[in-house]
């Protein structure tokens, strides 16, 4: 049974992302198709880091011994790269996948569940620097950070040459043809305990939304789409969005939902618009 939040479970940074027109995928027409993206990392875990054996003073100088990271945007990012880098170059190219920092070069992605985590660590130091404020950055604040944030780390890294971002459930479901896509929105109190299928968001119907709305938002929080698990069209060739569903890769341990993935239908996601952010890695 999943024991629930901590405080520092989600994020709590936003940033007004510019505008970039050359960023922004839209849907070519091409038939859409369910897709499976299985990362080549374990499901990690931001939280119960001492009994993971992870110290997070000795990952980063000047950190204190925690238990527990707001870095859900570093978690869902390291998944999402670990997949893109795979896809593109190979799993054996997940060695080289490595973080430059002002005290050395870290290990590269390992497929170790621990391992990883302390990578995702690693990656939230560095993101959380971007803000240029020290009282919004880790250590000593554990603020949380965005999905561009970590976008735009990854690429001065040289881990990615760039990124794609969507909006639209059709937009989102093409983005999703080529790899994993990392998604910010909003988490719901209601949403702590899925149900027997993995599902968030019940039967995906507006009553079911609102029922989360009226749950209360528990705060901000990143994950990683990994699968277009069912995809249902109507006659026209639209897409049904409360038939559609997509499955996503949480960092909260396998203890939670289906094995550490949980289930969103695309009408949900559809509903929460703009408050919600899709991004893809480009290796």
């Amino acid at each position: 049974m999943y024991d629930g939040p901590t405080s520092t479970k989600f994020g709590q940074y936003a940033v007004a992302e510019p505008f970039r027109a050359d960023l922004i995928h839209f849907h070519d027409g091409t038939k859409l198709r369910e897709v499976d993206h299985e990362p080549p990392v374990p499901v990690l875990d931001q939280e119960d880091l001492i009994a993971q054996g992870i110290d997070t003073s000795a990952i980063v100088p000047d950190a204190k011994r925690v238990d527990a990271l707001g870095s859900c945007t570093c978690n869902a990012g390291t998944v999402s790269l670990a997949e893109r880098t795979a896809a593109a170059k190979g799993t054996a190219a997940l060695a080289d996948v490595c973080l430059s920092t002002a005290h050395g070069t870290s290990p590269g992605l390992a497929g170790d569940a621990v391992l990883d985590e302390e990578f995702a660590i690693l990656l939230y130091n560095q993101v959380t620097d971007q803000t240029g404020n020290p009282s919004q950055e880790w250590p000593p604040t554990d603020c949380g950070s965005t999905g561009l944030y970590v976008c735009n780390e990854l690429e001065h890294q040289g881990l990615i040459s760039s990124h794609k971002t969507a909006s639209g459930m059709e937009n989102v479901a093409s983005l999703l043809q080529a790899g994993t896509v990392i998604m910010g929105a909003p988490w719901f109190n209601a949403w702590m305990e899925p149900d027997s299928g993995g599902f968030v968001d019940g039967d995906g119907s507006m009553e079911a939304l609102l029922a989360a709305l009226a749950s209360g938002v528990a705060g901000g929080h990143e994950t990683c789409l990994t699968a277009l698990e069912r995809l249902v069209l109507t006659a026209t060739g639209a897409i049904d969005l409360q038939a559609s569903h997509v499955r996503i890769r949480n960092s909260w341990s396998k203890s939670f939902a289906d094995h550490g993935s949980f289930r969103v239908h695309l009408s949900t996601l559809g509903w929460l618009g703009s408050h919600t952010d899709f991004k893809q890695f480009v290796i």
